[in-house]
């Protein structure tokens, strides 16, 4: 299984660093899920991933519904690989962690995979937080807007939600400091805490702190308070040193009535073809006419729904809103019923998910899907070590 173990690494170094690597994960994960597939007792594959195998399915019927009115169907058709791949990844995953690694050999390739990720993204941050303070981002060895950090990427909403979740995760994991200390340390969880709240404050995305402090409610609702504390220290501070702070980066009333107009628009999409929406990703270019047709607000502001559910219902209509709820409900289920450490560790950032999805579509972001896909089908792997062979023969 080396090209399991290379994809990983792969996956763990790029998450936060570079497009390219993770692409590279999808290259090398393909063959090994096909390699693997016609091996696979199917009885064991989790009622989630068959509703988020469904959800994929719906996506791509919702583009074959619509294709006259792509120019290239089958663009947005591959697109869908992040779904098909999650879902499927748990195949290999399932002989890789439960079968080919020893207890041992397992412990080691974790914290492995745990520092590769939380260095990468350490790196990601402090040269977004460069080009923050200077304009200058040294690791893309470019000009960037210094108003709010966009990480490596430079993109803002898709680091501020990334890095919220990374950062809920590494809160977790210092909450159960003593059943991971055999992975890290509680004093390096909360040196790389550290970083990653600086940055996520500093990505000024205020879905992501809300996101962040939801789930830190099911961590310890004391972390929560102290969460919001902070942030409101934070943007005191910061208020009385940039006057304008509050209103650009807090208030923006320009943004939150956009907003408005996007999930009104996706509402009225999904009003007018409720069975398979407009098509995967189809709902963005139609955003302008839709809000022009219904007199909507900022009908020249173009965009997705800016929320994860009213997009899936514009671009995939009723077939793929249900399917996807019955994924999101299935796993926080599946983990709920095993009470082990994977409990303590998904759930906060499931409900992250969910917050994040209120106010941004995290779900159709290439880089904010690694995560959320890498994060559900190691959960469906990680502490089942107690059921039997997961493969034929």
């Amino acid at each position: 299984m080396p090209l399991v173990t290379v994809a990983l690494f792969v996956l763990a170094a790029g998450l936060l660093t570079s497009i390219s690597l993770m692409s590279g994960f999808h290259l090398l994960m393909a063959p090994a899920i096909l390699f693997y597939l016609p091996k696979y007792r199917w009885k064991k594959f989790p009622k989630s991933g068959w509703a988020l195998l469904f959800f994929s399915l719906s996506l791509v019927l919702s583009v074959l519904f619509n294709a006259s009115d792509f120019s290239i169907p089958m663009k947005s058709i591959l697109k869908t690989k992040y779904y098909w791949i999650g879902a499927l990844s748990i195949v290999p995953f399932s002989f890789y962690f439960q079968e080919y690694l020893s207890s041992e050999r397992k412990n080691k390739m974790l914290k492995e995979l745990l520092w590769t990720l939380l260095v990468s993204a350490s790196v990601a941050t402090v040269s977004g937080l460069i080009g923050y303070y200077t304009g200058y981002n040294p690791l893309r060895m470019a000009t960037v807007s210094s108003a709010r950090n966009g990480g490596l990427f430079g993109m803002v909403m898709t680091y501020g939600h990334s890095i919220a979740w990374l950062s809920l995760g590494v809160a977790a994991l210092a909450f159960q400091s003593e059943k991971v200390k055999h992975l890290i340390s509680l004093r390096w969880l909360i040196f790389f805490l550290c970083i990653f709240l600086f940055g996520l404050f500093t990505s000024h995305v205020r879905g992501a702190w809300i996101a962040f402090l939801a789930g830190c409610l099911v961590i310890h609702r004391k972390l929560t308070v102290f969460g919001v504390l902070l942030l409101m220290v934070c943007v005191g501070g910061l208020s009385i040193y940039r006057s304008d702070f509050m209103e650009q980066q807090i208030i923006r009333r320009g943004s939150n009535e956009e907003r408005l107009g996007c999930w009104l628009g996706a509402i009225k999409a999904f009003q007018e073809k409720p069975v398979l929406g407009w098509g995967y990703l189809n709902y963005e270019p139609h955003s302008k006419s839709i809000k022009q047709k219904y007199g909507l607000p900022h009908p020249e502001f173009g965009g997705h729904a800016h929320n994860d559910f009213l997009e899936i219902l514009a671009t995939s209509g009723v077939l793929g809103g249900i399917s996807f709820l019955a994924w999101i409900f299935l796993w926080l289920r599946e983990i709920k019923m095993r009470k082990d450490l994977g409990t303590s560790l998904v759930t906060p950032l499931w409900v992250a998910f969910l917050v994040s999805g209120l106010t941004q579509v995290t779900f159709n972001d290439g880089e904010n899907t690694f995560f959320l896909m890498l994060l559900y089908s190691l959960s469906m792997v990680l502490g089942r070590e107690s059921e039997n062979v997961s493969l034929k023969g």
